[in-house]
């Protein structure tokens, strides 16, 4: 029960993972269209960098405990389900 509880666990991280990436997508595109006007709002700009800059560092922190976790696993653990469907 408790593998169980750690897989929803860690499916559950991946999913915030993938919200924050929709974010600094928006972020980004948030950015490119302030850039595309002919007059800029700089404090709007610097706001998005700087939530896009820090999204950024969160996924990557994320994702790299994610990989650790996977590379702990024991190989007959991570190798039983590659060819399941």
């Amino acid at each position: 029960m408790a593998t169980y509880s750690l897989a929803n666990e860690r499916l559950r991280a991946l999913e915030d993972i993938e919200r924050e990436i929709g974010a600094i997508l928006q972020n980004a595109g948030t950015v490119i269209l302030e850039l595309s006007k002919e007059k800029t709002n700089e404090r709007l700009l610097d706001r998005q960098a700087a939530a896009f800059t820090a999204s950024v560092q969160h996924v990557e922190a994320e994702l790299s405990a994610q990989i650790r976790y996977l590379t702990q696993l024991p190989d007959g653990i991570a190798n039983s389900n590659s060819g399941k469907k």
